[in-house]
C-alpha cells in the first residue's frame, strides 16, 4: 500500500508531530509513504530522515486561494500515484480537494486537527465554514481527533452523518518520554517550574500566561516557554518591557529537545483558547507532571477535572492562578491525579492504537472505492 500524507504547516508543533508519528509508524508497518508539506520545512526534513519519499517545492502559504499550490499539488499527487491520499488540516485539505482528479476523491481522507474558524469575523468565518463543508463532502471520510470536533461537524452539516466521520485520537510512544528531572529532591520545588510547551500563537493564549507569570512571581513560580511561533517576538518584548523576570524563553525546539526541557519542570500549563486534541498534555501526563489545562474543545477529552489534572475556564486568569497554586498546596491530590494521568495515557493514548485504526480505515477506503 502507498499512502500520501499532506500537511501544509511543516513547522514544529502538535499537528506536525502527529503526522510525522503516523508516517513513522506506517513505514514500520511496511507502508510506502509519500510526504508533502511546505518546501524546506521541519516536517519535510524529518519525513525524509524517517525514510519517506518527500515532495519538494510546494508553497502552501502564499494565500488560501492560491492556485499555484493547487497546480503543484496536483502534479505531486499524480506523480505519487498513491493508493490513499490523506490531508491533515484545512489548508492542506482544501488544496487536496481542489488539486485531486475527481476519480481519486473516493480514495482521499481528511483529518481535522481542531476547527479554526471560531474567531474569524463575517464573512471570513462564513467562507471558512463553507471550505470545511466542501472538503468533508468531497472525501471518503473525515477523521476527527476529538468528539467535540465531530459534534461541530455534525451540527454544522460538514458531514452528512456519523458514517462519514470517524474519531481517531492522537497518541504517543511511551518510550519517547523522558523521565522528569527532580534533581532538587523536592517535588514542591519542581512543581513551581511550569512548562508551556507549544508554539507561541494566538490559540495558545501566551498573553494570559504572561499575566499569570506576573501574578505568581512573588510565590516562586517560573514559566518556561518551550517553542517559537509568530507571537514569540511580541511576547518576549512584553516580558522585557514589563520586567516579568520569572519567564524563560527556550525558542524553537525539536520534539526531543522540547520534551527534555519539559522534563526539567514539574507542572504543565496549557491555557489555550481552542484546540483539536492536544498531544502536549498527553506527553506531560506520561512524564508525570502535574497538569493545568483550559476547558476548551478536546482538552477535556484528555484531562478530566480533578481526575488527571486541574481544568480552568478559558481566559479566566483567576481560575488558572488558583489551579496552579493548588498544585503546590494540595500535594496529595496532585500526586493522585498524576498517577491517574499515567494510567490513562497507557490505556488510551498510544501510537500503536492510532496506526492500527488508520490501517483499518485505509483498508476500508480501498475496499469501498
Amino acid at each position: 500500500m502507498k499512502v500520501m500524507q499532506i500537511v501544509a504547516d511543516g513547522s514544529p508543533g502538535g499537528g506536525t508531530t502527529n503526522v510525522l508519528a503516523l508516517t513513522e509508524d506506517l513505514l514500520d508497518q511496511g507502508v510506502d509513504v509519500v510526504f508533502a508539506s511546505e518546501h524546506g520545512s521541519y516536517a519535510i526534513q524529518e519525513a525524509e530522515r524517517l525514510g519517506a519519499n518527500v515532495c519538494h517545492g510546494l508553497r502552501f502559504f502564499r494565500s488560501r486561494i492560491d492556485t499555484q499550490v493547487v497546480t503543484q499539488l496536483r502534479k505531486a499527487i499524480e506523480d505519487a500515484d498513491a493508493d490513499i491520499i490523506h490531508a491533515h488540516g484545512g489548508r492542506a485539505g482544501f488544496a487536496m480537494v481542489r488539486g485531486t482528479n475527481p476519480k481519486r476523491l473516493g480514495r482521499t481522507l481528511y483529518t481535522v486537527r481542531g476547527y479554526q474558524f471560531w474567531r474569524k469575523r463575517f464573512p471570513m468565518r462564513f467562507l471558512a465554514e463553507r471550505v470545511e463543508r466542501k472538503i468533508s463532502r468531497s472525501v471518503f471520510r473525515t477523521v476527527h481527533v476529538s468528539q467535540s470536533d465531530q459534534n461541530v461537524a455534525m451540527n454544522r452539516h460538514f458531514v452528512a452523518d456519523h458514517g462519514d466521520s470517524v474519531i481517531i485520537r492522537n497518541g504517543i510512544r511511551l518510550s519517547d518520554i523522558p523521565v522528569p528531572d527532580l534533581s532538587s529532591g523536592e517535588d514542591e520545588v519542581s512543581r513551581l517550574h511550569v512548562a508551556v510547551l507549544g508554539r507561541l500563537t494566538l490559540p495558545k493564549n501566551p498573553h494570559l500566561v504572561l499575566n499569570l507569570a506576573s501574578e505568581l512571581a512573588s510565590e516562586g513560580f517560573v514559566f518556561h516557554f518551550i517553542g517559537g511561533g509568530d507571537m514569540e517576538a511580541e511576547i518576549r518584548l512584553r516580558a522585557e518591557e514589563e520586567q516579568i523576570g520569572n519567564v524563560i524563553f527556550h525558542g524553537d525546539q525539536s520534539r526531543t529537545n522540547g520534551l527534555l526541557k519539559m522534563s526539567k519542570c514539574g507542572t504543565f500549563l496549557m491555557a489555550s483558547l481552542w484546540e483539536g486534541l492536544p498531544i502536549a498534555p498527553v506527553e506531560a501526563m506520561a512524564m508525570g507532571l502535574a497538569v493545568v489545562i483550559s476547558d476548551v474543545n478536546g482538552c477535556t477529552e484528555v484531562v478530566r477535572d480533578n481526575v488527571e489534572g486541574r481544568v480552568a475556564p478559558s481566559e479566566n486568569q483567576a481560575a488558572f492562578a488558583a489551579a496552579l497554586r493548588a498544585v503546590i498546596t494540595e500535594p496529595d491530590l496532585t500526586q493522585q491525579m498524576i498517577e491517574s494521568g499515567k494510567q490513562r495515557v497507557a490505556s488510551e493514548f498510544t501510537r500503536t492504537r492510532v496506526v492500527q485504526q488508520h490501517l483499518a480505515l485505509y483498508a476500508e477506503c480501498l475496499a469501498t472505492s
